[in-house]
């Protein structure tokens, strides 16, 4: 009779077995400016890659309402 775990269990057992203080396979850890500079690089990268664009769609499209709103009181078809 074994024990039954759930698939989520093995990665909380798994995560429960690493220590602390010792890197994780064989990477070193960064320095405080190199870690600062990431995550500056990080938000930029997503500002200009979600931002830029949802900007820019939200004013197209508000744009073209106020044209065709502009257009249907002015009387043009």
């Amino acid at each position: 009779m074994g024990i039954e775990m759930d698939h989520g269990d093995e990665y909380k057992y798994s995560a429960d077995n690493c220590r602390t203080g010792e890197p994780g396979s064989g990477q070193e850890k960064a320095t405080g400016k190199i870690a600062t500079a990431t995550k500056v690089i990080r938000a930029i990268t997503a500002i200009v890659v979600f931002g830029v664009p949802l900007v820019t769609g939200t004013v197209t499209l508000l744009g073209y309402g106020a044209y065709k709103a502009y257009k249907r009181i002015k009387g043009g078809s």
